[in-house]
């Protein structure tokens, strides 16, 4: 990634809920891009489209995980949900959400050289050698025109994985291995069954996430 540029991170996923670390991979993305000068300006969560319940039958509505994420993002001056993939027609290949957030970024901020670029797990990084889960064209376009911010977590070996793929391999100036010093194995799917054990999930969770959830009666079980 090249010294001087101005972008908008952006987290794709189900956000079912959000959770802490969501959160915490922007955090992480942007110390690591300051350190490259490169100039964070926002960053985005966007909750992926219904559409996506065909592959994650534990996906709650759209409409509940919209108000989570935005709830999620209050406490932030910088990060925000954006509503535009959720209200899409039907689902949408990440490619497609990066190219219409980077157009939106550039007219709310008045540069048209503004760039998005998606900040991932090693799981995302992985998932890109599953046959027919991606378009290599979209890969190329995803790594070459947006670029990666990797979080590295325990146990994974994005390095290694790059080094491997041939088209990660051929834009790695572009992708941004970041490195969490903390550990912290939080997920949506640990937070889930903690809601269906009747557990506590406060400090997993913002308090304004963990209060909607009960309020709503969300991942109890039927």
């Amino acid at each position: 990634m090249s010294k001087g540029r101005s972008v908008v991170l952006v987290l794709t996923g189900c956000f079912n809920p959000p959770q802490m670390m969501h959160l915490r991979c922007l955090e992480i993305a942007r110390d690591a891009l300051r350190q490259q000068n490169i100039t964070v300006l926002g960053g985005l969560i966007s909750p992926v489209h219904d559409d996506y319940r065909r592959h994650k039958k534990t996906l709650i509505g759209y409409k509940d995980r919209r108000a989570m994420a935005e709830l999620a993002c209050q406490d932030s001056d910088w990060v925000q949900c954006s509503t535009w993939e959720g209200n899409q027609p039907t689902w949408t290949p990440t490619l497609q959400v990066l190219e219409a957030l980077q157009n939106q970024s550039r007219e709310l901020y008045g540069d048209p050289s503004v760039s998005t670029t998606l900040v991932c797990g090693a799981d995302l990084l992985e998932s890109f050698s599953v046959p027919g889960l991606w378009e290599e064209e979209d890969i190329e376009n995803i790594v070459g025109n947006h670029g990666l911010v990797v979080i590295r977590r325990a146990g994974s070996d994005p390095d290694k994985f790059i080094f491997g793929h041939d088209t990660l391999y051929k834009y790695r100036t572009n992708i941004k291995i970041a490195y969490e010093p903390i550990n912290n194995d939080v997920s949506s799917t640990a937070v889930r069954r903690l809601v269906s054990r009747g557990l506590s999930i406060r400090y997993l969770v913002p308090d304004r996430v963990m209060e909607y959830v009960e309020r709503n009666r969300l991942y109890k079980p039927t």
